[in-house]
């Protein structure tokens, strides 16, 4: 029905591109008003970010100072008007998924989506009863043959909301789509004292914000009402339509007709994008282009996916911009590591979150030294979880002080934290924020008093929960969960400055100077509204709720208004996201595509680039010493004797050798749950050495014992020790069997873990440690046991590698003895690989006589201080850290040999 006659409405129709129409109504609005006084102006926008245009607009049309209007979105008047006039309680819109998760027993993300739905049908069904809802849906689902599972589903949700209604009413909250729905009563009820009412920016309406519309413009002696109209889009002529059905109004049009050709930029990626804008807006900077009062947007169909980029590279740029985006405070600092320390005592301390809480520099009770250790020592100690585990740690340094540090550290906050693990399992909400405030106060947390205090008000919240839901008793893991959840729902503030950055629908009503308009790939834009899991599109069309096809025609309208109304318009968007091919947006016109190129330089980091041109592989240099210095080496490091296995080594690649040998650097590894090689060698000779010790006959009966005692002096998992033990007697009858060979051609062990050291060649020392030496009367075989497979034989030590053993024999044979055979005993293999072979037509002596000669090779080497990328075999290269520095690798062997 027609509001009363006598209340004037004036109804404008505006172009998709006309621009300047919110300045129009203001200064309409304010001219039946005398200076100073406009507060009897109420202006109604969908938006905030239209609202702070319209202030700055309206700040511009008249001379300070004056008291100015009101300034609303709907949703913010109802609040205004419900906070004033009614006894009940506002409830936190971001609690209703904990509500609803509390009662149906559902995971926060599903009662999110059921959030959604409820929000929906208070929307677009306001204050129907939802019995009244269930029984409508049932006659929608039976006229379109719905089956009835489905309906099941929507059954089950409606029984979800009464319960929450009920809940709500008896403890007097209301949810802002209830305080929405209240508001043209409380219109009705309580007078609202304004002589103009401005309704600017909307594109459409929900029925409850058609009904708080309507109290407003029947309580209001002049309304001004703007609608960007399409005749072809129907969102805006059913919007229209309802204007001047619902109100006696006067029609007028704004009408622009200067609509500029769009063309739009293909970047490679979302960074070079980004790059790309911040150069165009810095370049028009410079020129003097844009001026100090201009506007800048710069918007996105999805900003989260642009958010943090956008504001890092504008930042690199010089550029100040204010990020209009409802930025979850859980990704702050230091919320995130208050809410890392929970998960890390509900979790069981796993590495990586409990290592970040103790590498924060927001709690002082740790100090810097270890809060500077700790992420690689944790990571080199193979920790996955567990209390216990970081109780046990051994920490990875050989500095005491930081060795002591550590473990006080972990003892202390484990003492700190002692009664929260005690209830972590159960325990009320209220005990938990009072113990989680106590534990922050031991730890010493320092951070900016607004991240805290939402934090705190964010556990007040909980703690409402409970009055609310009647609910005894939770788990640290939900009670952190719940939390997350709140603070993922609470925005911060930014400083307002020059660029505005927003989400494509935060822009609605904007006209800016200039306009960037990123991200415009197919399927971002237009995009779909997320999956409904419980009504499907055909009965959500039948009961008048939000369509796919009204979703993408908004999405239209206000595409087509921002381009319309900005007179400098950018629109670009990426073809290449990781490995994923885009198309451009098909609002993009067909063939519109422009190159573009910005000559300059407008960054220090583009300076810096341009000043490095020079090739990274030029500062790749060979390491040669001088003779000072390896002469000091030779005294120390490489002094005779020279371990034979240094000597492998430096074969294997000079380079390496220096880089882990000589100057003791090793890879930042991730230390995986495994037993390392190295302990595992040392038990496999311990117990091969004490094993053999034992007689012959009895090795599998003592086998077990003996493998049991040596695994008792090393500190490893339960896992592990069980793990070894049955792999070793699962193969203890092949090993048996190869030592029956062994015993068959004479050959018995002497020797084990035997030290040698002899001149080998005049002035050419060495030292080493023999596995096991087995003897035959005067002949003797050298074993040496490998937990890998091993390649040796006469070509690989006819290349010089793997010297080790022939190196032995040399040793020995210095010592008169005489050397039959050396082999390689692989544990993994389950077999022995000899030199010679039986084939082989070189005897041990050929084989000493070709290590000898490398030897010789290696000691003139470095002697002359030469340390040359040169692998002897390029498989050994795949392991290496030094590969990206290489000169082998990146000047593709150049300079190789000196």
């Amino acid at each position: 029905m027609p509001h009363d006659p006598s209340t004037k409405v004036s109804f404008f129709n505006v172009s998709l591109d006309h621009r300047g129409s919110t300045r129009f109504l203001l200064r309409e609005s304010a001219k039946d008003l005398k200076w100073p006084d406009y507060s009897k102006i109420l202006y109604i926008t969908p938006t905030p970010n239209k609202i702070r245009d319209a202030q700055k607009t309206f700040h511009s049309l008249v001379k300070s100072p004056y008291i100015p209007p009101s300034f609303f979105t709907l949703k913010q008047f109802s609040k205004h008007l419900f906070n004033m006039k009614m006894p009940g309680k506002t409830l936190p819109q971001k609690m209703l998924p904990v509500l609803i998760s509390e009662i149906s027993g559902k995971s926060l993300g599903y009662s999110a989506s059921l959030a959604e739905l409820l929000k929906e049908l208070k929307q677009y069904q306001p204050l129907k009863d939802i019995s009244i809802i269930r029984n409508e849906f049932s006659d929608v689902f039976k006229k379109l043959g719905i089956p009835d599972d489905t309906f099941g589903k929507l059954n089950s949700a409606l029984d979800i909301f009464e319960e929450l209604q009920s809940m709500l009413l008896h403890n007097n909250y209301f949810d802002e789509d209830d305080i929405l729905n209240l508001g043209p009563s409380s219109i009705k009820h309580f007078h609202c004292n304004y002589s103009v009412l401005i309704i600017d920016g909307f594109y459409d309406m929900t029925p409850s914000e058609k009904n708080l519309i309507t109290a407003l413009v029947t309580n209001t002696d002049k309304t001004l009402i703007s609608i960007p109209y399409d005749s072809k889009n129907p969102v805006s002529t059913g919007f229209a339509n309802f204007i001047k059905t619902a109100f006696k109004t006067e029609e007028h049009y704004l009408v622009q007709n200067i609509r500029n050709e769009l063309s739009f930029v293909k970047y490679s990626g979302i960074e070079e994008e980004v790059e790309g804008i911040a150069r165009h807006i810095k370049n028009l900077y410079i020129s003097g282009r844009i001026k100090t009062e201009d506007s800048i947007i710069v918007t996105f169909p999805k900003i989260k996916t642009y958010a943090d980029l956008t504001e890092r590279v504008f930042k690199k740029y010089g550029l100040p911009c204010n990020i209009s985006l409802i930025k979850p405070a859980s990704h702050r600092p230091a919320v995130r590591d208050l809410l890392y320390l929970l998960d890390s005592v509900s979790g069981d301390f796993p590495r990586a979150k409990f290592t970040t809480f103790l590498t924060s520099r927001l709690f002082k009770l740790i100090p810097d030294e270890v809060r500077e250790e700790m992420s690689s020592i944790s990571i080199m100690s193979g920790i996955i979880k567990g209390k216990t585990s970081w109780e046990n740690m051994v920490p990875e340094t050989k500095d005491a002080f930081i060795f002591n540090s550590i473990k006080q550290v972990i003892s202390n906050v484990f003492k700190i934290l002692n009664t929260l693990i005690k209830i972590r399992d159960s325990a009320g909400a209220e005990i938990f924020r009072k113990e989680i405030k106590k534990v922050l106060l031991e730890l010493y947390f320092e951070a900016d008093h607004d991240d805290v205090q939402l934090f705190h008000d964010s556990m007040d919240n909980i703690s409402l929960f409970d009055k609310i839901s009647g609910s005894k008793a939770l788990s640290l893991k939900k009670y952190t969960d719940i939390l997350r959840h709140l603070l993922s729902a609470t925005d911060y503030k930014h400083n307002d400055e020059a660029i505005q950055i927003m989400d494509f629908h935060e822009s609605r009503g904007l006209e800016p100077d200039y306009l960037y308009f990123c991200g415009l790939r197919d399927g971002d834009m237009p995009s779909k509204p997320p999956i409904d899991h419980i009504l499907p599109d055909s009965a959500r069309t039948e009961y008048g709720l939000v369509t796919l096809g009204k979703y993408l025609s908004v999405q239209k309208l206000n595409f087509l208004r921002i381009t319309g109304s900005s007179p400098n318009i950018h629109l670009s968007y990426p073809s290449v996201d990781g490995d994923n091919l885009f198309l451009p947006s098909p609002y993009l016109p067909w063939g519109s595509e422009i190159p573009e190129k910005i000559f300059g330089i407008f960054s220090e980091e583009e300076h810096q680039v341009r000043q490095g041109t020079g090739s990274f592989s030029d500062s790749m240099n060979e390491i040669l010493l001088d003779i000072k210095t390896t002469n000091k080496l030779m005294k120390k490091e490489l002094s005779m004797p020279l371990r034979v296995t240094d000597v492998d080594s430096f074969r294997k690649c000079p380079r390496r050798f220096f880089i882990e040998k000589i100057l003791k650097l090793k890879a930042f590894e991730i230390a995986e749950y495994e037993i390392e090689a190295k302990t595992l060698g040392t038990i496999i000779h311990s117990f091969m050495e004490k094993l053999f010790k034992e007689s012959f006959d009895t090795l599998s009966d003592k086998a077990p014992s003996v493998l049991e005692k040596v695994l008792d002096d090393y500190t490893i998992d339960t896992y592990w020790k069980k793990l070894i033990k049955e792999s070793f007697l699962e193969l203890l009858p092949e090993i048996i069997e190869i030592e029956n060979e062994i015993r068959e051609e004479g050959f018995q062990p002497i020797e084990v873990e035997k030290s040698i050291r002899g001149e080998v060649i005049p002035g050419i020392s060495l030292k080493g440690k023999v596995d096991r030496i087995d003897k035959c009367n005067d002949i003797y075989r050298i074993l040496d046991y490998k937990t890998g497979s091993v390649i040796i034989g006469s070509e690989t030590i006819k290349k010089g590698r793997e010297l080790q053993l022939p190196l032995y024999a040399a040793m020995m044979k210095a010592e008169g003895m005489e050397i039959d055979k050396a082999g390689i005993y692989s544990l993994k293999d389950i077999g022995i690989k000899w030199i010679p072979t039986k084939r082989d037509k070189n005897t041990m002596d050929d084989y000493i006589s070709s290590a000898l000669k490398f030897l010789e090779e290696t000691v003139k080497e470095i002697g002359e201080g030469k340390f040359y990328a040169r692998p002897s075999d390029e498989f050994y290269c795949s392991s290496c850290a030094e590969s990206p520095f290489c000169p082998y690798i990146n000047l593709k062997g150049a300079d190789k040999n000196g």
